[in-house]
């Protein structure tokens, strides 16, 4: 009598290669037509799009890598006095030549150069986290932004801190966490950057893709943005239990654009109330 055959089965392309790193040899598993998605199973589809997620951020560690590089040649020849050296200082010059090669424009370039020389400087580790993918560069905006001009100690100790959970959260978890990091070991700093910020408040307008324009009053004291709000937001809900059919968030930016033109509030709640949607364009 022949003994059992056993079945042994036959290991899936993408099975267990959730821990590959990102490189090199990860862009080899990667490559090829999108045809041979169709053969892997919806685990694998997964661990495919993981593992690109992976690849990207490694990828963008090596550009942010070379503009980081780029910005200490720079600055050397212009610390040396090199007569070659461009008209604009080191760091324009930079700037303009990154946005120039990577076809974005001149403050998307700054942003970057900015956050190169910290993944390379004092958020090194948040670089090589980076780099081995284990955040992507979303997250590592965000460690970037909420330690800027904190203490360097301080902004240490806030990068290990985040980096210890960064790859098991989302961007908004990972920024609510290190606010409460920041807040309890550098309150001082937390007020002064907010100070700062207010500094700069501004009224900002930009186009949409949809033909429609965009309207902001950006770094406003938060009691103030709050109050301005509530009340817009405590009259638009009076329109609104008077019988206005429109959703609230319209009849918040129809009462805002009259208050805004000048309009006294009992006049704007009148018009809004008597207008209701007279004009099909409010009812949109």
């Amino acid at each position: 009598m022949s003994a059992p055959s056993v079945v042994v089965g036959v290991q899936r392309e993408w099975e267990g290669r959730e821990w590959f790193p990102p490189g090199p040899q990860l862009a080899i598993c990667l490559s090829g037509g999108k045809e041979r998605l169709a053969d892997l199973t919806d685990d694998e589809l997964l661990q495919v799009a993981a593992a690109a997620r992976r690849q990207t951020s490694w990828a963008q560690a090596r550009e942010l890598a070379a503009i980081a590089e780029l910005t200490q040649r720079r600055a050397r020849a212009e610390a040396d006095g090199d007569p070659d050296y461009r008209i604009l200082p080191a760091r324009d010059s930079v700037t303009e030549e990154v946005a120039a090669a990577l076809t974005i424009t001149s403050n998307a370039s700054a942003t970057l150069v900015h956050l190169a020389e910290q993944l390379t400087g004092p958020l090194a580790d948040t670089g090589a986290a980076l780099e081995a993918g284990r955040v992507d560069l979303a997250k590592a905006r965000v460690i970037s932004d909420l330690t800027d001009s904190l203490p360097e100690q301080v902004a240490q100790r806030v990068q290990d801190a985040a980096l210890e959970k960064a790859s098991t959260q989302t961007t908004g978890q990972l920024r609510r966490r290190i606010r409460r990091i920041v807040q309890r070991l550098a309150p001082e700093a937390v007020e002064e950057r907010k100070r700062e910020a207010v500094r700069h408040r501004r009224l900002e307008l930009w186009d949409t893709p949809s033909g429609t324009a965009d309207l902001a009053l950006c770094d406003l004291a938060v009691e103030d943005a709050h109050a301005i709000y509530n009340k817009i937001t405590a009259a638009a809900r009076g329109i609104k239990t008077d019988g206005d059919p429109r959703p609230l968030r319209n009849i918040r930016a129809d009462l805002t654009t009259q208050l805004l033109r000048g309009v006294e509030l009992p006049d704007a709640i009148r018009a809004l109330m008597t207008q209701s949607c007279t004009d099909p364009r409010l009812c949109l």
